[in-house]
């Protein structure tokens, strides 16, 4: 019997016009091609646009929004507005990890809404960098850059690679995004305060420590250098042991701003250099053992154990203690402790 196609085929759906077509030519030309012709077809039919669409990469905003270890800095980023800067191109977040949240205070929405959104802001932007920096092009060394907020933060990179960012680890590196890299790290990071003198002025438990830098600045120029400088610098950085209020009360001699006023400007000046230590330590570098001062190259001790740092200076008969670790400022970093420490 001879096959006869239907003559009116305007009423099909347009697919089923295809596939009536395909089945004519099935029957008029062969098996063997129209099946290819045919798969082609229903493939094609088959496929949506919403299939076809190829994902676009994301960006440091995308990827703080879906990864949960990011949830913290989701609702920090949120609070502060900062969205869409993270949007935007050529950037390097460092960015904490809810457990580096947690470890800093601030482990919940609670916590961290009890600072004012520019306050957040200003933490937040202390992790960005304006740049993309991938951690392999980055030189062996401590080196100084400029963050998004104008302040500074210190990139360490040991000879076997591991690199640090003032007191936080980099965890993951180079996480890649549409707009730069995320590299992860372990701490929340503090916002550097202006060169070490503006760090220590602007701290109501230094008050001592100031009028003692303020009264042998003038005739020391190694202190005055030191603590005044203006100027981001890696050439003569500083870490200072910081004694508070209290430890100069306990040491009975500089109990006053005005007892300091009429103080020895040299034995304050051997006192403050016996604090200070030439280059960056930072409080995850500190090892128990001892550090050389900028006194005469006398030694104190230091001690780590559980977290808890230590000192002791060898005229000292007990040990005193970080209460404040790793205030950044542009020359330098500052640890406040509760001991004057005597060489």
């Amino acid at each position: 019997m001879k096959y006869r196609p239907a003559t009116d085929v305007s009423i099909l759906p347009p697919e089923f016009k295809i596939v009536y077509t395909i089945m004519r030519r099935f029957l008029l030309t062969g098996f063997r091609h129209t099946l290819i012709v045919l798969g082609i077809v229903l493939a094609a039919i088959g496929c949506s646009p919403e299939e076809a669409t190829v994902a676009e990469p994301k960006t440091i905003t995308d990827i703080i929004l879906e990864d949960e270890q990011f949830s913290m800095l989701r609702a920090a980023m949120n609070y502060a507005g900062l969205g869409d800067t993270f949007k935007g191109g050529n950037l390097t977040l460092f960015a904490p990890t809810n457990a580096a949240f947690t470890a800093a205070g601030l482990g919940n929405d609670a916590a961290i809404r009890a600072r004012t959104p520019g306050q957040v802001q200003a933490m937040l932007l202390y992790h960005l960098l304006p740049a993309p920096v991938e951690t392999g092009a980055l030189p062996t060394g401590q080196n100084a850059i400029d963050m998004a907020n104008k302040g500074t933060a210190f990139i360490n990179k040991t000879s076997d690679a591991v690199i640090a960012i003032n007191n936080a680890s980099i965890t993951r590196t180079n996480v890649a995004t549409a707009n730069g890299y995320i590299q992860v790290i372990d701490r929340v990071l503090t916002p550097s305060t202006g060169n070490l003198l503006a760090a220590i002025e602007g701290n109501p438990d230094l008050t001592l420590l100031a009028a003692a830098i303020r009264r042998v600045g003038t005739t020391n120029t190694t202190i005055a250098t030191t603590f005044s400088t203006t100027a981001t610098s890696m050439t003569n950085p500083a870490t200072v042991f910081a004694p508070n209020n209290a430890a100069f009360q306990a040491d009975g001699r500089f109990t006053t701003q005005t007892a300091i006023a009429s103080a020895n400007q040299q034995t304050l000046a051997n006192l403050l250099l016996y604090h200070m230590v030439s280059g960056l330590v930072f409080s995850n570098q500190i090892q128990t053992g001892s550090l050389i001062s900028s006194f005469n190259n006398s030694r104190f001790t230091t001690i780590v154990a559980g977290g808890l740092v230590t000192l002791k200076g060898n005229s000292n008969f007990r040990t005193g203690s970080v209460k404040t670790a790793d205030q950044v400022a542009n020359n330098g970093v500052l640890h406040v402790i509760d001991q004057v420490m005597l060489p």
